[in-house]
């Protein structure tokens, strides 16, 4: 006698075909475990990533730009001249601070000579030296420290440029003159003064000027 397996005990049982689920049975999903929401105050936010954008930066060219060259601003005004182009008769005060400048007068001209002392007397000025014929040589032997030039023949034997008395007048209204960085301060001549008496009341102010002039120095 053969031995049954246990397959051919349950087939004599009449328990074969074994039973089998018709359909696979649902897989079952584990049930979620609930969790309490912590406190608001308690959550703390996550720090967002902050991404810097670096600007892209263009370089600037910057224009070339050609500066003029500075232009040097001389103190005194120029009418200077370092050569005179004639003699001249020259008065220097007694303390040397002050040079008058004519053209050469004749000696016998005694009206001229006349008007000129009570010009120099008006600003109380009293001359000790009276050269007949000076030069540039003649004026750096003395302390002066103002000319006063009397005349446009005078004007210009100093300074070495002819023109009028009006225009002499203008140019130092204008801007003070200079000669050798002495100031300078242009009038009229007696001479003229004794044709045209009108133009004396002119004279003085330059002689006033003069004056106010040196004792600014």
């Amino acid at each position: 006698m053969s031995l049954m397996t246990r397959e051919d005990v349950l087939r004599e049982l009449e328990l074969l075909p074994v039973w089998q689920l018709k359909a696979p049975l649902p897989s079952v999903q584990p049930m979620p475990i609930p969790v309490e929401p912590a406190p608001a105050d308690a959550i703390e936010s996550t720090p967002l990533l902050s991404i810097v954008i670096e600007p892209v930066i263009e370089p600037v060219i910057e224009p070339v730009i050609e500066q003029a060259p500075l232009v040097s601003v001389h103190e005194e005004p120029v009418v200077e001249s370092t050569v005179v182009t004639a003699p001249f008769r020259l008065l220097v005060s007694a303390d040397a601070s002050m040079g008058f400048v004519l053209d050469c007068t004749p000696s016998d001209a005694q009206d001229i000579e006349t008007l000129l002392s009570n010009m120099l007397k008006a600003i109380n000025i009293n001359c000790s030296i009276d050269i007949a014929e000076a030069s540039a040589e003649t004026l750096g032997e003395h302390a002066i420290k103002l000319l006063l030039v009397m005349g446009e023949a005078a004007a210009h034997s100093l300074l070495g440029k002819m023109q009028g008395m009006e225009d002499w007048r203008s140019a130092q209204a204008s801007s003070p003159i200079y000669y050798q960085h002495l100031p300078v301060v242009i009038t009229y001549h007696p001479a003229f003064l004794l044709k045209n008496t009108a133009y004396k009341a002119l004279a003085w102010v330059n002689l006033c000027a003069a004056k106010r002039i040196l004792q600014g120095l």
